[in-house]
């Protein structure tokens, strides 16, 4: 689907991509149409043709591995249904989701990295926290990843930037509870090849949420994060072509004018997010036990044993 949000890899970038993995474009369908195969007979699992990108995404973030991704989407199904929280009521007209997005947004910067990796920016837009809810902050953060992995984009790796520069103690405060149970979720959910992790506009009092955050994350994950004082910093890490103007970059748009043009992208998505809620396991019709802990279970060091790359 075309968007105007997001700058695709050309076709050579695809098939550099699809090199990289060790498989080509035709080998990928045939890949595709496996994990289809094999959804059609795990009678707990929804109607794969429905979400046929998101098979090729999770499979190129997979590293090409079909158990890998047969596994993720699995755990993308079941998840939708054991965190209705961050999953239902998904829309983006709704008064509620109209307000997280004007304290916070999570958005995809238009242009990839020359190696094809796709920058996610979180931005704290206000100081507001009297009507912070950080419950529609992580909906409208997974709903930004499901509409680019189910419609619109092809990548390689993620490059996060959390810009804290309004985050205050009280957003702190919010947050910590609900920090283990997030991680949870996105690692759960999201078969993320994560190459950096930048946090800029590095606040002193914000250090307690970065020490416990990175104890709850891999030691390969840890390595790869970041802490800048100012945007500046990022054009040591990242192309400034990619960066936005505010951040030193040479991208003709502010973070500010990407964050209208993705809530348009959203919006014109509505129907398609209010659609997908219901795209969930049926776990009446699951075959066997699942291996997949649920988060009713004890979260200690579960999301340890996913793979991030």
């Amino acid at each position: 689907m075309e968007t105007k949000a997001l700058i695709l890899p050309t076709p050579s970038e695809i098939d550099q991509i699809y090199s990289d993995l060790g498989t080509s474009e035709s080998k990928i369908e045939i890949d595709v149409k496996t994990i289809k195969e094999w959804m059609r007979k795990q009678p707990h699992l929804p109607n794969p043709d429905d979400d046929e990108r998101r098979i090729k995404l999770y499979l190129i973030m997979c590293k090409n591995s079909l158990e890998r991704a047969k596994e993720a989407l699995d755990r993308y199904y079941t998840i939708k249904t054991s965190a209705p929280e961050f999953y239902a009521a998904r829309d983006p007209t709704s008064p509620e989701l109209t307000q997280s997005r004007d304290l916070s947004m999570f958005i995809p910067l238009p242009k990839l990295t020359p190696e094809g990796y796709r920058i996610s920016v979180n931005i704290f837009r206000t100081d507001d926290t009297e009507h912070l809810s950080f419950s529609d902050q992580v909906k409208m953060s997974f709903m930004s990843f499901d509409l680019r992995l189910s419609k619109l984009d092809i990548y390689t790796k993620e490059i996060f930037v959390f810009d804290v520069n309004n985050m205050t103690m009280n957003h702190i405060a919010g947050v910590l509870p609900h920090l283990k149970h997030y991680f949870y979720c996105a690692f759960a959910a999201y078969p993320m090849r994560i190459h950096q992790v930048h946090i800029i506009n590095m606040k002193t009092y914000a250090t307690s949420l970065i020490t416990f955050a990175k104890s709850l994350l891999k030691k390969k994950i840890t390595e790869r994060i970041f802490i800048h004082k100012s945007s500046e910093d990022l054009k040591e890490y990242i192309d400034p072509s990619v960066l936005p103007l505010n951040y030193g970059g040479t991208y003709p748009k502010t973070v500010e004018e990407i964050c209208d043009g993705w809530t348009e992208e959203l919006i014109k998505h509505r129907e398609w997010f209010i659609d997908h809620s219901s795209i969930v396991v049926d776990e009446n019709k699951r075959a066997k036990k699942s291996s997949i802990k649920t988060l009713d279970n004890t979260l200690d060091g579960s999301f340890r044993k996913l793979e991030v790359d």
